[in-house]
């Protein structure tokens, strides 16, 4: 089962909108002031049609709220340089059950059967993925899972936070975007540099349902393939 990731009407709207886009389209509505939907609320979400988003009811009680500016009680927000881009299920350093809380929360890859993903492997997380000729097309496939490939976003110390709230409250989460990591240059995605968290302006806010949390596969640490960056439904050309 897919948990699904609640986020607000304005970011719904982004988020449809630009869903069946193709990159060059999507791209070239920031020439003009009038289309430019960049810096609106779920422009950076990855699409609609992997994640499972849905629109925060208007009943919804939101009982606590975690930022990544160290101003949360608790719970702890990051985007870990070695989980951004393609992460394939045999890579070295991964955190514990990590093809399970990925699927869990983000669904398959776009990029699932584009065996060209291996060459773009996180330098921090690599390995010589096997390649082997499909008959059917005449392209290779690869044999490992491809299990995330934007840029994911951990959650941990969720426990404390959730023991004592209802099934049915709602806890938001900020998201910093960091435009060197989401633009159409894509060296600072493809680093090892380290996420900005401070001082941004533009951010993701995102609301998870405090029953998912507690019935996914780690309660204690959420990990969303949340964010893209504007090359990802481009291609892998090398």
């Amino acid at each position: 089962m897919q948990a699904t990731i609640y986020v607000t009407k304005e970011a719904m709207a982004t988020a449809i909108a630009i869903k069946d886009l193709d990159y060059y389209t999507r791209v070239s509505l920031s020439d003009n002031e009038s289309t430019d939907v960049s810096t609106q609320p779920g422009y950076y979400l990855k699409s609609a049609g992997t994640i499972k988003l849905d629109v925060l009811p208007t009943t919804a009680h939101v009982a606590a709220h975690i930022s990544s500016c160290g101003q949360s009680p608790s719970g702890e927000i990051s985007m870990p340089a070695n989980l951004r881009g393609c992460i394939f299920e045999r890579a070295p350093d991964l955190p514990d059950r990590y093809a399970e809380i990925i699927a869990y929360w983000s669904g398959q890859p776009l990029s699932a059967s584009d065996y060209r993903a291996v060459y773009f492997q996180n330098p921090q997380n690599e390995y010589l993925v096997e390649l082997r000729g499909n008959d059917d097309n005449g392209a290779y496939v690869s044999i490992d899972k491809l299990l995330s490939e934007g840029i994911v976003v951990s959650i941990t110390g969720m426990a404390s936070i959730t023991d004592g709230l209802s099934p049915e409250d709602f806890i938001e989460f900020e998201i910093p975007i960091d435009v060197s990591m989401v633009g159409i240059e894509s060296d600072g995605f493809l680093s090892p540099a380290p996420y900005k968290t401070k001082g941004i302006g533009q951010r993701e806010v995102i609301y998870l349902k405090v029953s998912d949390i507690t019935r996914s596969p780690n309660p204690d640490h959420i990990l969303i393939d949340l964010l893209r960056y504007e090359l990802l439904d481009y291609g892998y050309w090398y």
